[in-house]
């Protein structure tokens, strides 16, 4: 393997760990039992986050809140957060800890076909929990009047909207035990599901993501991602690079975080077909090879050659399990220089 390859290979590889831990590390804890504000705020209906995606996004995650915080490692990934999210200063400025009353969250990229894709700068982030939207809207009113914008609010529907005039990008929209921040025409869509009577449930209305979900079986934390044709070539750089690595034959990546006494992740890749597949296991044990002689932290390498990988025809089976000792020195190693 080339100096070349390698490096676009530890590249792509590195960045799909960033994006792992930055889900897992930064999830919200559960706060004690509800206040009174926090009792009147629920909805009668349950709406899910998840549900109210629309179909089509590139990538799609959605995190039980409430079930990580029930777990043995709640009060750890509580401590990760409020190192990394600011959440003591957040709820200094709103007079109450939004982060702390969330239970479950959904976030999606639009859209899978990369190459097609309009708006790039397009995200959404639907949140349930034990808020109402009048303490929420001032809530982003003080933090936009805070950075020195100039918070300017709306009606949406049965929404209220929050957002900067003096800046383009980003708005939140809110109710009662549901908040909604995006932008764009992204935000109307989401709203406009929200609306729905069908936004009620759990399901998945992408048929692509709904599957890759099926696969992965039920988790507090799973995510999907289509990648789209010619993914690859942005990521390595152009067409040349990305026919040096077996990487581009991938189609999708899917994560499950199970948390009960230890972190148990599931990685699925899907690939175009078996040879596909077999090129990508038997890159993967070059690069476990070659760790040794890397700059990488010691405690990051001693994980990645506990990675078991598995192929059943097109797709590959990637597990590892973390003790609770072994996952804060991990997401140090991983968010560190």
């Amino acid at each position: 393997m080339t100096t070349t390859e390698r490096n676009i290979h530890f590249g792509v590889l590195g960045a799909s760990l960033a994006l792992a831990v930055w889900v897992f590390g930064a999830q919200p804890r559960i706060a004690g039992p509800a206040t009174h504000t926090d009792t009147g705020s629920r909805t009668t209906d349950e709406r899910s986050p998840l549900s109210i995606i629309p179909a089509g996004s590139a990538f799609l995650l959605s995190v039980d809140v409430r079930a990580l915080g029930r777990s043995p490692l709640g009060p750890l990934l509580a401590a990760r957060l409020g190192r990394s999210a600011g959440a003591s200063k957040l709820a200094q400025a709103c007079g109450f800890d939004p982060l702390a009353r969330l239970e479950q969250l959904a976030l999606a990229i639009p859209s899978a076909n990369l190459a097609a894709e309009e708006h790039p700068e397009d995200f959404g982030i639907v949140a349930s929990g034990r808020f109402d939207a009048k303490e929420i809207t001032r809530c982003a009113s003080t933090a936009i009047s805070a950075r020195g914008g100039e918070p300017i609010q709306t009606r949406l529907g049965s929404f209220d909207s929050v957002r900067d005039r003096k800046a383009s990008s980003g708005e939140i929209a809110t109710k009662d035990g549901l908040l909604v921040v995006s932008g764009g025409s992204y935000l109307r869509e989401l709203l406009d599901s929200a609306e729905s009577a069908t936004s009620l449930g759990g399901s998945v209305r992408d048929p692509r993501h709904a599957e890759l979900r099926r696969a992965l079986g039920p988790a507090p934390l799973l995510a999907t991602w289509l990648l789209g044709d010619g993914w690859f070539e942005r990521v390595a750089g152009g067409e040349t690079n990305a026919k040096l690595s077996p990487l581009s034959a991938l189609k999708s990546v899917s994560l499950r975080v199970n948390v009960g006494q230890a972190a148990q992740l599931l990685v699925l890749l899907d690939c175009g077909d078996d040879l596909a597949a077999s090129r990508i296991v038997s890159l993967l044990s070059e690069l476990r090879s070659s760790l040794d002689v890397l700059p990488l932290d010691p405690t990051l390498a001693g994980l990645a050659k506990r990675i078991a990988v598995t192929q059943a025809g097109p797709r590959l089976q990637l597990e590892l399990e973390l003790k609770q000792a072994e996952l804060s020195p991990a997401l140090d190693a991983l968010g560190g220089p």
